[in-house]
C-alpha cells in the first residue's frame, strides 16, 4: 500500500523533488537571502550581519546565544559578526549581570538607525511579492510554516 505521503517525499523520479514541501522551502530561502544580500549591499552589511542587527533589535539586551538561535546562524559565525559590528559601532557587548561569563549584547544608537534602514530596503524590497498575497493566505502561510517549524527537532 502506497503510504498517502510519499507522494511529497523525494524518490527516484527526477519530478518528485518538486513536490517535496522542504524543496520550495529551501528554494524560497535561498531566492529570498540572494535578494535581501543583494539590497543591503549598499549598506556595508552582509545577511549574516543583517540578521544579528535585527535579532538584537527584537530581543532588546540578549546574549550571543540567544541572538545566534534566533538568527539561525552557528554560535561561531554569530561571535565573529557580533564583534565586527562592534567595531562598526552597531553593537556594544557587556557582560551580564548575573553571570560575568556570558556576552551581553544591545544596540548602540546607531545599529537602530541601521536596523530602520534595513527595514526600509526590505519594504521596498518585498513589498510587491507580498501584495500578490491576500491578509488571508498570509496569515496562513505563516501558520503553515510555524508549524512544520514547531515539528522539527531542536538541536
Amino acid at each position: 500500500m502506497i503510504n498517502r505521503l510519499d507522494q511529497f517525499l523525494p524518490n527516484n523520479e527526477p519530478k518528485s523533488l518538486q513536490n517535496f514541501p522542504f524543496f520550495w522551502i529551501s528554494q524560497v530561502n535561498g531566492k529570498y537571502s540572494q535578494l535581501i544580500e543583494k539590497s543591503i549591499k549598499k549598506l556595508g552589511i552582509d545577511n549574516t550581519r543583517r540578521k544579528i542587527i535585527l535579532s538584537t533589535n527584537a530581543l532588546g539586551e540578549a546574549s550571543i546565544t540567544e541572538i545566534a538561535n534566533l538568527s539561525t546562524i552557528k554560535l561561531t559565525t554569530a561571535t565573529k559578526a557580533v564583534y565586527r559590528l562592534v567595531e562598526d559601532g552597531f553593537i556594544e557587548v557587556f557582560s551580564s549581570e548575573h553571570d560575568e561569563r556570558i556576552s551581553m549584547v544591545k544596540l548602540t544608537e546607531s545599529g537602530k538607525q541601521l536596523v530602520e534602514q534595513i527595514n526600509t530596503i526590505s519594504i521596498v524590497t518585498l513589498t510587491g511579492i507580498l501584495n500578490a498575497f491576500d491578509e488571508d493566505e498570509l496569515n496562513n502561510l505563516n501558520k503553515q510554516l510555524k508549524k512544520i517549524f514547531d515539528l522539527m527537532p531542536s538541536n
